[in-house]
């Protein structure tokens, strides 16, 4: 008889792979979700004709 606090090599293989594809999973949710809000920002910054970063080290935000 196996004892239950110590699952089998293979129940906990099983497990950490659950585990992986998690938050594998959570990461791409984030990552698409991010591009297609960031996507619709440009869309909307072409529209609008306003360029919101004129170059990569400075930002409107932060400027004086």
């Amino acid at each position: 008889m196996t004892d239950p606090d110590h699952p089998s090599s293979r129940r906990l293989g099983r497990a950490g792979a659950w585990v992986a594809a998690l938050l594998l999973a959570m990461m791409l949710v984030f990552f698409i979700g991010r591009n297609l809000w960031h996507r619709d920002i440009l869309k909307e910054d072409q529209q609008t004709g306003e360029n919101r970063a004129t170059s990569y080290e400075e930002t409107p935000e932060l400027k004086d």
